[in-house]
Formats: C-alpha cells, structure tokens, sequence
C-alpha cells in the first residue's frame, strides 16, 4: 500500500489528476478535482470535446499552477456502457470528401458531389430521381 501512495504522489507532483467535466466551452473544457477551483482546460485531439459531456471522469495534465491543463482522456470504470447509457438516438456522421462504409467485398460510398457509389455481389435498390444499375446480370421488378 506504501508504494501506491508513493506512486499517486509522484503522478499528481507530475501534474496528472483524476477531475470531472463541469462544463463544455466553445474553445475549452472546464474540470473540477477533488476539492480544486474550476480549471479551463484544452483537449488532446484524440478525445473530441463532442465526445465528452458534463459529468464526465477525466484524466488531465496541468503542467503547473498557471498554465492551462490538458484533457487526455475520459476514465471508464468498465470497459462497455450500461444498457440504459446507450445512445438510441440519430447517427450522424461527416466527412469533408467522402465518406465510405465497407464490409467485406460490399461498399458504399458518398462523395461531396453528392454521388452515392454502392458496389456488392448483389443489389436492392430505390430511387426518387435516376437509377443508374450495372452489373454482370440485373433483375428489375
């Protein structure tokens, strides 16, 4: 027990503490510590501040008592969410380009021409405008 008060000793003189999200800032996240002043902080890019939300446990670095700190990361206690943590709402995805999702030999992709390239061993498909088909062999109706 010695040795793990003497290595959490080390991690916090290095500037590393366990806080939580007080709040999402257009340009920083806010966390409060144990018994700490709110602290402004930026985000490693890895851990996207759409990806945190107020409450959450986070792991940051405040390289001293003047700078701003460094949100690295969001601490699970468990490695999957409870069932009633997840999110059943829309997906939305964007990309500046495009956008391609793939499984096995089956893709489609979205272009910012506003194409949609489906390819597959076999297709169903609708369309309110044009219905552009190849393939080795087509059954329409």
């Amino acid at each position: 027990m010695e040795d793990l008060n003497q290595v959490l000793f080390q991690i916090e003189a290095a500037g590393l503490a366990r806080a939580t999200v007080a709040a999402i800032l257009q340009d920083a996240v806010v966390v409060t510590g144990r018994g700490s002043e709110p602290r402004m902080c930026d985000v490693l890019e890895c851990v996207a501040t759409g990806s945190l939300a107020e409450g959450d446990v986070v792991l940051t670095w405040f390289p001293n008592s003047e700078e701003r700190g460094i949100v690295l990361g969001r601490v699970r206690t468990s490695p999957r969410r409870a069932a009633d943590e997840v999110d059943t709402g829309d997906l939305v995805l964007e990309a500046k380009h495009s956008l391609t999702l793939r499984v096995g030999s089956g893709s489609i992709t979205i272009r910012e021409d506003g194409k949609i390239l489906i390819k597959g061993k076999d297709l169903v498909s609708h369309a309110q405008r044009l219905n552009r088909i190849k393939g080795g062999a087509v059954q329409i109706n």
